[in-house]
């Protein structure tokens, strides 16, 4: 098996829950796995958007790494939209194979949201599982990531971390004074959630997203919030993913391009 593919099966399986659909190789597995042939170049980007397909066209790159697993197919009927299937025939046309490591590789030990802790100085990190009912009184789970850190800062210092690492585009509540030893990464709290999280004695949540009714439980019970978007989450993991792959990949480290979204989405 070529040795990109290698490193990025040591990269995904570190993850010991229940791997979601479509991880791994989703397309060219055949290609990947008896071609002799070298990936002289890669991509990768948070999910398989236009601009990443066109750009492997245009460059000849041989394979996409994506964190999110695309999804072909739309509605009950299981459709495949043109658009989708414009992306596929390139992908077939050019042989182009995509590699998904899987939302699930986020919330894993060193994934993506300890990288981002760690970006943070929180040395200690570890799984938050939490358990709640959802609107339809539905047993869900939730999983984050618990960083702490060995020194206290204030919530303003957090803040300006948050924007020297992540993003300057930061929607928060909390008070600038307030001491932080203590947080977690969510990719996304709804309401029901929220409710709970106050129980959980954290010093600040960061998350991708939230509704309005989280950002009014936030509000209301006084939970200091940092609300970062996904699209800059996982933009900044994606430097992660490049940095693995130089550690893990010993011989002829193919080229790596790293493509940033301005937008959720598969423009």
């Amino acid at each position: 098996m070529n040795e990109v593919i290698q490193a990025l099966e040591k990269i995904r399986k570190e993850f010991k829950g229940k791997v979601g659909e479509n991880t791994g190789i989703v397309i060219g597995e055949d290609w990947l796995r008896k071609s002799k042939t070298k990936i002289k170049k890669c991509i990768i980007s948070a999910r398989l958007t236009r601009k990443a397909v066109a750009t492997a066209a245009k460059e000849d790159v041989q394979l996409i790494i994506t964190i999110f697993p695309p999804i072909f197919t739309q509605g009950s009927h299981r459709k495949i939209s043109k658009e989708h299937l414009d992306l596929l025939k390139i992908l077939l046309k050019k042989n182009i194979s995509v590699y998904s490591l899987g939302e699930e590789w986020l919330i894993i030990e060193n994934g993506g949201f300890d990288y981002l802790l760690n970006l943070l100085d929180f040395q200690y990190t570890s799984p938050l599982v939490i358990e709640y009912q959802n609107q339809h009184k539905k047993n869900e789970k939730k999983t984050g990531r618990l960083g702490e850190r060995k020194k206290k800062i204030s919530y303003s210092e957090l803040l300006e971390l948050l924007k020297q690492h992540i993003s300057n585009d930061l929607r928060y509540l909390g008070y600038n004074q307030a001491k932080v030893q203590k947080i977690a990464f969510f990719y996304e709290i709804k309401n029901e959630l929220m409710e709970i999280v106050n129980k959980l004695n954290l010093d600040a949540i960061l998350v991708g997203e939230t509704t309005y009714e989280g950002l009014l439980t936030a509000q209301l019970q006084k939970i200091p919030i940092v609300i970062l978007e996904k699209r800059n989450l996982e933009n900044t993991v994606l430097a992660y993913i490049r940095r693995r792959l130089m550690e893990e990949v010993a011989v002829e480290l193919p080229e790596l391009i790293t493509l940033k979204q301005d937008q959720i989405g598969t423009s």
